[in-house]
């Protein structure tokens, strides 16, 4: 039903080749997060309208943003301890990518980096020239990111089917944070993108895993407070139990 209905709204375009244009939806538009949620794949449907042999297809899938604060850590003495730090604004928790071919192949550096598409330029802005340093500590947020698969990238998870049509298949880990995310798709031609179009997905707590998320985020300190006592329960039912053995 989405892609008969991306076919027809594409259809319903006028033709002309001075104007490509691109569109996407997600097969849902909103996740939720139960106490038994192992991970699921997301399948985003697409149309073109204008395309040819030489274009290309990318597909961005951004989760909440956040700042972070990047230490270095340095050995002093036989100790570790943490050493000159960096911060990053504006950092998606979430970050998978899905192109028709590997991006190198398809834009050119500046291009890449005024979308902020692709890992490698997740965390550079336009005009900004990173030194050795710096690359350092942006490699280290991109494993960081990588180790729990909330970064992730798919060269050829892009599949281009017939009548200008697509798809891609994104997946969502257990630790997939919560919040609204946006998924954008691009149409390259010539190594920049002629055409794009968004839409928005909504990650959400559902069922026990909402009470809790919502007691903790509303009342926190009586969350807190809640959690000691429920722990210092646990104990003395514990050596409660070994007493009487």
């Amino acid at each position: 039903m989405l892609l008969a209905a991306l076919l027809a709204l594409a259809l319903q375009q006028p033709i002309t080749s001075e104007a490509p244009s691109i569109m996407g939806a997600l097969t849902q538009e909103t996740v939720e997060i139960r106490e038994d949620f192992a991970g699921t794949e997301l399948v985003l449907y697409g149309a073109t309208r204008g395309l040819t042999i030489q274009d290309e297809i990318v597909v961005v899938l951004r989760g909440p943003e956040q700042d972070l604060r990047v230490m270095r850590k340095t050995r002093s003495f036989g100790i570790w301890i943490n050493g000159s730090a960096r911060e990053f604004q504006a950092v998606p928790r979430y970050y998978a990518i899905a192109s028709s071919r590997p991006l190198e192949e398809i834009a050119n550096e500046a291009a890449l980096v005024r979308n902020r598409i692709g890992l490698d330029h997740l965390l550079t802005r336009p005009g900004e020239t990173p030194i050795a340093e710096m690359l350092e500590y942006r490699k280290a947020v991109e494993r960081a990111g990588a180790r729990e698969a909330l970064y992730a990238s798919a060269p050829r998870g892009v599949e281009v089917l017939d009548g200008g049509l697509f798809r891609a298949t994104l997946a969502l880990p257990p630790s997939t944070p919560v919040g609204n995310y946006t998924a954008e798709v691009y149409l390259f031609r010539d190594g920049r993108p002629v055409a794009s179009r968004s839409t928005s997905l909504r990650v959400e707590k559902a069922g026990l895993e909402r009470l809790i998320y919502e007691f903790a985020h509303g009342l926190p300190m009586v969350y807190g407070l809640f959690c000691v006592v429920l722990a210092m329960l646990a104990g003395w039912a514990g050596a409660a139990i070994f007493a009487r053995r």
